[in-house]
């Protein structure tokens, strides 16, 4: 800065006394103008800021100015549940929410450890975060066979081991009934055995038919019939009938009898009303008879004559 009270020595033309100060005076001068810088020089030459200061400093030799820069708070700006009473100078901060404006009372924030839980990362006492995680319930973790396990009330495994094969079956297999056949068997440590439907697969209505469903229990019903004959039959004493009666749907079968072959000397000793047998020692040989009422007697049927 400028120092008030400089001396100036007077100099005239060179070598000439008038208008110049003497050798006295010049010195006079001289010595007061050093006793005033001296006099107001300051005794400080290193300007440092205090590292907790905030503060930095920084010069310029060409203008002699020493710079002091604020590197800490300068200004506040209230956020959310904070008040402030200015933004510079000595400031007053206030909560605004919770406890009458007051701010909360918690000072710090904590989870207690169990033996189920583990938790770090707490108190709490400004921000944070918590870690929790499932404490270890003492069991090893790995794969186990036929394991016997111990479950609390919480879920947690407490106990596993190893157990033992629960049945002694090393083989399986199926056995087709009728209408069915059986592939893939048997089996003797993983597989599949398929089942096949051979028999009747579905049913489908024909002419006449109704159906109360394709699989499954079904029931098969006629449609329009009227006819009232539930049994048909053929009886015959001369004739050979078979498949006889019919009550649904069938054929019957007829046929002439079959006649019996004698020799003469082994005919019945009788017959009935339209009984034919046959002579095998007849002459010639093979001939019919029939039983004559009229004489009780075998008759041929060529002649009329006994056997």
């Amino acid at each position: 800065m400028a120092i008030s009270g400089q001396q100036s020595i007077n100099i005239g033309l060179p070598n000439e006394s008038v208008g110049s100060d003497s050798l006295y005076t010049a010195f006079t001068k001289t010595n007061t103008n050093f006793g005033t810088l001296f006099a107001n020089a300051s005794n400080f030459n290193t300007f440092t800021a205090n590292s907790n200061s905030g503060l930095t400093t920084s010069s310029n030799a060409t203008s002699g100015t020493v710079y002091f820069d604020n590197a800490g708070v300068k200004s506040l700006i209230a956020g959310t549940g904070v008040s402030l009473s200015g933004s510079t100078g000595d400031i007053t901060i206030s909560a605004t929410g919770g406890n009458a404006n007051s701010g909360g009372t918690v000072t710090s924030v904590a989870i207690a450890n169990s033996t189920r839980l583990s938790v770090t990362g707490g108190p709490i006492v400004s921000a944070g975060t918590f870690n929790i995680d499932l404490a270890t319930s003492g069991v090893t973790s790995g794969t186990y066979a036929q394991a016997n396990v111990t479950v609390d009330t919480y879920g947690r495994i407490t106990s596993i081991a190893n157990g033992t094969a629960g049945g002694t079956v090393t083989s399986v297999n199926l056995t087709a009934g009728d209408g069915v056949s059986v592939s893939g068997g048997p089996i003797t440590s993983n597989g599949s055995i398929t089942v096949t439907n051979t028999g009747v697969t579905r049913l489908n209505a024909g002419t006449g038919i109704s159906l109360t469903s394709a699989n499954g229990n079904v029931s098969i019903s006629t449609l329009g019939g009227t006819g009232t004959v539930q049994s048909v039959g053929v009886s015959s004493s001369t004739l050979t009938v078979t498949s006889t009666p019919i009550t649904s749907i069938g054929t019957i079968g007829v046929e002439f009898n079959t006649v019996p072959v004698y020799t003469v000397a082994a005919k019945p000793g009788s017959g009935v009303v339209g009984q034919m047998i046959a002579i095998s020692d007849s002459t010639p040989g093979g001939k019919m008879a029939f039983w004559d009422t009229t004489n009780t007697r075998w008759s041929y049927v060529s002649d009329d004559t006994a056997v």
